[in-house]
């Protein structure tokens, strides 16, 4: 029998381009540093040098304080734009650690109060802004129509029409032709509802039936047909979560402060600073003195 021949090989695919041993190295750099911080290496006392401090100027201080407005409205209409303040961990728990009495030597706390205050107090501008254009639209919307020429003129014909329709009824009425008095009647009715047509607006079929409500924490526009999974949505949602956190929080902030100074420079850290950099002085005195005097001696 005649031997089948054998198919060849299917052709091989080219196989996707391996990453270069440096591009992977300089990722699993960046995904160790993310996780356990860039001092990682370093020996515990150079950590201890390269670990932040809260009072450290690349430190969020609205973070340590327990609210970051920043990060409250990030992506949302309220959004403040770009902030490149860390939320260091290590800070925030020295700055917990801290009694009471030793934050009000900082002035974090006052600083965040005022940032809050002028947050609500743009919040409120809004919504008073909102309150203003929701009632003028009701105004708009109860303002008689504004009819045209073609329009006023034949509203015109049909009020002369009807009056003159109705006392012709009456009068059929009065000499008992019931049926056509009932006629003229429904003519008038006619009329009336044409009148009505000519003065409604284009949009009332959807204005009469929706009223639009102002938020008095947030300041977003709610409809009263809204339905009730949609206003939940939005009493549970980023905006409306995020002022009531402003708002709860400021008041927070001002009972906790009633009373008390803002403190000023110098901070108790630096004073530390600076009762360190003293001793250090003094002990490179001393050591100098302690010098002089041997060399003194040496020369006796």
């Amino acid at each position: 029998p005649a031997l089948l021949a054998t198919p060849p090989p299917p052709p091989l695919r080219p196989s996707a381009p391996r990453p270069s041993s440096a591009f992977t190295m300089d990722a699993q750099r960046a995904l160790l540093d993310q996780l356990m911080g860039k001092e990682r290496n370093a020996s515990f006392e150079e950590r201890e040098k390269m670990q932040r401090h809260f009072w450290d100027d690349d430190v969020c201080k609205y973070f340590l304080v327990g609210l970051c407005p920043y990060e409250l409205f990030k992506n949302t209409k309220s959004d403040l734009g770009e902030y490149d303040k860390l939320f260091d961990m290590r800070a925030k728990t020295e700055w917990d650690n801290l009694s009471q009495e030793d934050k009000d030597k900082y002035p974090y706390q006052w600083d965040l109060m005022d940032f809050l205050k002028r947050l609500i107090e743009d919040c409120n501008r809004r919504i008073q802004r909102n309150k203003e254009r929701c009632e003028m639209d009701e105004k708009i919307k109860n303002e008689p129509k504004k009819l045209n020429e073609d329009e006023a003129r034949r509203l015109g014909e049909i009020q002369t029409e009807i009056a003159k329709i109705s006392k012709e009824a009456e009068e059929y009425g009065e000499n008992g032709d019931v049926e056509q008095a009932r006629v003229l009647s429904m003519r008038v009715e006619s009329l009336k509802t044409e009148s009505e047509l000519i003065m409604k607006k284009p949009d009332d079929i959807c204005t009469n039936t929706r009223t639009m409500i102002v938020c008095e924490v947030s300041g977003v526009l709610m409809s009263s047909t809204d339905s009730e999974s949609r206003l939940k949505s939005l009493y549970a949602g980023k905006q409306y979560q995020g002022w009531k956190k402003v708002r709860d929080f400021y008041l927070e902030l001002k009972r906790r402060l009633d009373g008390k100074r803002r403190p000023s420079r110098p901070w108790p850290h630096e004073k530390d600073e600076r009762r360190d950099t003293d001793r250090s002085r003094d002990r490179d005195r001393d050591r100098d003195r302690r010098r002089d005097r041997d060399r003194d001696r040496d020369r006796d």
